[in-house]
């Protein structure tokens, strides 16, 4: 029969378990946030939320769009934000607010360019992009920035490519910060100007 662990043994097999093991079982902040963010999205979007269209097009720039807010008892919960800047690209951006501010952002651009070659038919040949955003925010910080990119000459076929696209961490600051400075604002439009001035800001 084998002996006992003595209580030496015990304390020291206790002690490499909780140096192995805890930090595995311990929960991961980020994550939680994120997790319970995804339940504020999930509950606005399942909501009947009331929108308020604003319209505005520049005179002096090709750059046109709309801002539909939504409200839920009379709070701002939900904006979303479609424009575009000339023909080559445009973009919808959805922004999400609850008591403490924006929480989630999500966007998809769209745009399309040349690829140099040149088709049967003597056409120039095209390809169209979808890259889709997703930033999440926790105290007015960015917690999260996840990414999707498709393209595909056959333009009809990117909602497909998009859609199989695996969301990987991002690193395009500059759209993040682009993306938390018109959310921060896009809940205040209630005018033409006021959907110029986050568009095109001086």
């Amino acid at each position: 029969m084998k002996p006992l662990p003595t209580a030496p043994s015990l304390a020291i097999a206790l002690t490499l378990f909780t140096l192995l093991f805890t930090p595995a079982l311990r929960a991961d902040p980020v994550e939680d946030q994120v997790k319970n963010i995804r339940a504020r999205y999930n509950a606005i979007e399942g909501a009947k939320l009331t929108g308020t269209k604003v319209e505005f097009e520049s005179q002096d720039e090709p750059v046109s769009g709309t801002c539909t807010t939504y409200t839920q008892g009379g709070v701002v919960v939900k904006v979303h934000l479609s424009w575009g800047a000339g023909d080559h690209g445009a973009s919808d951006e959805y922004y999400y607010y609850d008591a403490n501010g924006l929480f989630f952002v999500y966007a998809s651009d769209g745009s399309w360019g040349f690829t140099g070659n040149t088709l049967p038919s003597g056409e120039s040949e095209t390809i169209d992009t979808t890259i889709e955003h997703r930033v999440y925010l926790g105290g007015g910080q960015i917690i999260r920035h996840l990414k999707k990119e498709a393209k595909s000459t056959d333009g009809e076929a990117v909602p497909g490519l998009i859609a199989k696209a695996p969301n990987l961490p991002a690193n395009d600051p500059e759209r993040a910060a682009e993306l938390l400075r018109r959310g921060q604002g896009a809940s205040s439009v209630k005018s033409p100007a006021d959907l110029g001035a986050l568009l095109m800001p001086e």
